[in-house]
Parts: C-alpha cells; sequence; structure tokens
C-alpha cells in the first residue's frame, strides 16, 4: 500500500496529467500535499474565476478561492464520483466560498472590465454541471419526466400523453424528482 502511494505520489510529480481529478481528490483525503498541489495547478485559475464571477472583487475572490481549496482540502475524502463529476463539484465548492465570503465582506468597489462575467458563462457551466450529476443520479422515471417538463418545456398533460401514463403519475414523478433535487443541493 505504501510503495504503491509513492508511485502514485511520484507519478503525480513527473506527469500530473495522467492523474485523474477523482484519483487526486481521494489522494488529497489520504492527506497528499502532491496531489493538493497537482489540483491547484488543474483548478486554481478556474476556481478563482469562478470566485470572480460571483464577487467581482479581485480580492475578495482570492480570498474565496482560498477558503474553496481549504473546503476542498478537507472535504476530499467525501468526494462520491457515483454522485457526479468531480470537477462539477470543485465548481460547486468554490461557488459557495464566494457566496459565503460575499455574505460577510463588505464590497470593495473596483474597475471591472466590460467583459468580464457579464454573459454568466461560468456561472451556467457550473449550475450545468451540477444539474447533469443529479440529473445521472435519478431514477430513469423520475429523470425522463424532469427532462420532458424542464428540457422539452412539456406540461405535465402533454407529458402524461406522450407516455401514455396517467397525469396524476407524471406529477408524482416530478415532484419526487424535485424534491431529490433540493435534498442534493443542500448536501452541497
Amino acid at each position: 500500500m505504501l510503495a504503491r502511494r509513492r508511485i502514485r505520489e511520484q507519478q503525480l510529480v513527473d506527469e500530473p496529467n495522467l492523474v485523474s481529478d477523482a484519483e487526486l481528490l481521494r489522494l488529497i483525503g489520504e492527506g497528499s500535499e502532491s496531489a493538493f498541489r497537482a489540483l491547484w495547478a488543474r483548478y486554481g485559475t478556474a476556481v478563482y474565476r469562478v470566485c470572480r464571477g460571483v464577487l467581482r472583487d479581485p480580492e475578495a475572490a482570492e480570498d474565496a478561492t482560498q477558503e474553496a481549496f481549504v473546503r476542498i482540502w478537507r472535504g476530499a475524502s467525501t468526494v462520491d464520483e457515483s454522485k457526479g463529476k468531480p470537477a462539477a463539484w470543485l465548481f460547486v465548492v468554490a461557488r459557495n466560498a464566494a457566496r459565503n465570503v460575499a455574505r460577510v465582506r463588505v464590497p470593495t468597489p473596483a474597475i471591472v472590465p466590460e467583459t468580464a462575467g457579464e454573459d454568466g458563462h461560468e456561472d451556467a457551466l457550473i449550475d450545468r454541471f451540477w444539474v447533469d450529476g443529479v440529473l445521472e443520479r435519478l431514477p430513469e422515471s423520475e429523470r425522463e419526466v424532469i427532462m420532458l417538463a424542464y428540457f422539452a418545456d412539456l406540461s405535465h398533460s402533454q407529458i402524461a400523453a406522450r407516455l401514455g401514463q396517467p397525469l396524476g403519475t407524471v406529477k408524482s414523478r416530478i415532484r419526487r424528482a424535485l424534491g431529490r433535487m433540493a435534498d442534493a443541493a443542500d448536501e452541497q
């Protein structure tokens, strides 16, 4: 076990791109500083951009980035790849850290380039990662009705007709799926 970990640690130094995000988080959960440095090199800029998109103030974004990586260090062992992509978890941690900093910090006026964050692309990307991860965990029957209701923009009656199911069944599945999604949001 120790020999395998040393080999993995050396691989992190020699070829960090060959180690998956999930493996990095697993190693970080075991206390690997090399894995943490590799994760920082891989995602540090992206996490900062997410924080900067929420906060706009560069100093506050740096604080949030630091807080996010502290949370990542502490929570790496809890990441379950079956519940979603590790990168999505990182971005959710970053967004939550930025929101936490925003709650406790008095905003400092800063000159922000006109193009910075105006399209909300990073927030949309994070939200999409999260939604995709949660949808993957839903039972097929619930995922199907959610996809039809929110992505195909069908009414409950139209979904019932399309699937040949009673309207009450469709409504129940949507309600259960939304409840599961809310529970997943509370876990973050």
